[in-house]
């Protein structure tokens, strides 16, 4: 009999991270326009705290993309899939995207979250005789 966890595929790690990272970016994105609509934010701090929300979906993500995998380099994987998405809903919806203002900072704080998230995952381990 085998001890330990199961092996996932690593396909089964990209998508569990890449659902987490969509989920969390989308329901922050709700609770931040519930913020908005109430008052409680105003709009020049809109921007900043979706950057932060992009950062952190994509950290979350990515680190459990690492965690399932075992594979450290999908973290950014799973940040660039996210960021790609967000780019096609960026050109679908708005029709152009401003890189060198806002456009492009979301997508470094996002890219900045993928990159963490595989410098923060778990090392190798050497085996004890």
């Amino acid at each position: 009999m085998a001890k330990g966890r199961k092996k996932t595929a690593v396909w089964q790690g990209f998508l569990a991270g890449g659902l987490l990272t969509l989920g969390i970016y989308l329901l922050g994105l709700l609770f931040l326009t519930l913020l908005l609509v109430k008052g409680a934010l105003s709009e020049g701090g809109s921007f900043p705290m979706v950057a932060a929300l992009c950062a952190l979906a994509s950290l979350a993500g990515g680190l459990l993309t690492v965690r399932l995998t075992h594979w450290r380099a999908g973290g950014a994987l799973t940040a660039g899939a996210f960021l790609f998405v967000l780019l096609l809903a960026g050109l679908g919806f708005g029709g152009e995207i401003t890189w060198a203002g806002r456009g492009g900072v979301l997508l470094l704080c996002g890219l900045a979250g993928g990159l963490l998230s595989g410098a923060a995952g778990p090392r190798k381990r050497r085996r004890r005789k």
